[in-house]
């Protein structure tokens, strides 16, 4: 079993940088998430916007996911996620700094977005997804998770870096030193260490092995828009990204407005990133031993205790923390759960395609969640509806997840087909 080229260990020796690099244009992606809670107050005072405007940002990166994730599936399929990822993370950095540049007219904050918007689309979870599970099988679930805790580290360190920025050089100055500082730190990662099996790189390493690491079996595009899981996988992703990225986008205007000082807010925020480590951590070890199903129905209940904490408790310091401990958990639990079970579900013949419109759900939530939030907040002056909402959200969600059923033998369906 050591000389197994498809062992966990041989995995890992071969391909942990293909891991590492992913999870720094994970927590790039992220970016613009993370980041925006923490600008919603500076730019509601000098330019006057309400919150669901400032939101409005986050609603347009997920409409351009919305039309165009598919499309990016394919171009996956055919090119390999790296043609993507290595420009496309640097014109993301160059269109973030670029927020500093918005006037007092919404629409340059929205053209704004737009731009970020389209850039956006080359640092999705398919990317990712695609080019770790074409080297991983053994320990996916694992592989997968590490390189998704770039959002845990992303939602540490953004937040309190974002929050300095705004005291020390404004919101503006924040928006430029964002992008350079992300630019530095991930490009060039991606450029020397992020390869998929399609790469040249990857071929070569494969010719020394004597054989690919992962066959492409799986569903077809036809299969997969056929069958139960793929719209159940696509529902879960929509309803839990809009409830989670929905409460960490207003977790920090959310607790301060309940009378927590906004300083210490950010630092009970910055428990997010550290507490969805762990989770997401826990999580991809478990994939890779149980049913995924079960472990997935629990990881995307969590939002439901945290709503609840917050609703029975408001403005206490130690049940905050709770609360936003199990929101930590909650963001490194669902996103593994709908990117592992897809790639199972899936397989990865086609699996760039239909994650891609699974990918597509994904980004209507980013967009979605913030903005109902916001909108519910403008409505009725407090986040009371929005936490009450998170509740049924949630539990509508773990049905989904928990009601998959088995996985299929890809292998049988791909000699049938």
């Amino acid at each position: 079993m050591p000389n197994n080229p498809n062992s966990p260990g041989i995995e890992w020796r071969n391909h942990w940088t293909v891991v590492l690099a992913a999870f720094f244009g994970v927590s790039l992606g992220s970016l613009h998430v993370y980041s925006t809670g923490l600008f919603i107050q500076p730019l509601e005072q000098e330019l006057e916007w309400s919150r669901s405007k400032i939101t409005s940002g986050l609603t347009l990166v997920s409409l351009m996911g919305v039309l165009f994730s598919p499309f990016v599936g394919i171009l996956i399929d055919r090119w390999g996620p790296r043609r993507l990822a290595v420009p496309g993370a640097a014109l993301f950095c160059l269109a973030f700094a670029g927020l500093s540049l918005a006037r007092g007219p919404i629409w340059t904050w929205w053209g704004l977005w737009l731009l970020i918007a389209t850039l956006a689309l080359a640092l999705k979870p398919t990317i990712w997804s695609a080019a770790i599970s074409s080297h991983f099988s053994k320990s996916r679930g694992l592989a997968l998770a590490i390189a998704f805790c770039g959002t845990g580290f992303g939602s540490t360190i953004i937040p309190l870096l974002a929050d300095h920025l705004i005291n020390e050089l404004g919101w503006r100055g924040a928006y430029m030193a964002l992008g350079g500082i992300f630019f530095v730190g991930t490009v060039p990662l991606l450029f020397i260490f992020f390869h998929d099996a399609k790469s040249s790189k990857a071929k070569a390493l494969n010719t020394r092995e004597q054989k690919p690491p992962i066959p492409l079996s799986g569903w077809s595009v036809g299969q997969g828009l056929r069958s139960r899981q793929f719209f159940q996988l696509a529902l879960s992703a929509l309803l839990i990204t809009a409830v989670i990225v929905g409460l960490v986008v207003h977790i920090v205007p959310l607790l301060s407005d309940a009378g927590l000082p906004r300083q210490t807010v950010v630092k009970i925020a910055s428990l997010i990133g550290v507490t969805s480590i762990v989770g997401r951590l826990t999580v991809g070890y478990l994939f890779d031993r149980l049913p995924g199903p079960p472990v997935g129905m629990i990881s995307v209940g969590l939002p439901m205790v945290a709503a609840a904490i917050i609703l029975l408790f408001p403005g206490s310091l130690a049940m905050s923390v709770i609360a936003v401990i199990f929101l930590g958990l909650s963001v490194g639990g669902e996103y593994d759960a709908i990117i592992y079970l897809s790639t199972r579900y899936f397989g990865l013949k086609n699996f760039g395609t239909l994650f891609g419109f699974v990918t597509s759900l994904l980004l209507a939530g980013v967009g979605l969640g913030p903005l109902f939030g916001g909108l519910l907040y403008d409505l009725s002056g407090d986040y009371t509806l929005f936490l009450i909402a998170v509740i049924p959200l949630s539990a509508v969600t773990c049905i989904l997840l928990g009601t998959l059923g088995p996985y299929p033998d890809h292998e049988t369906i791909s000699d049938k087909g």
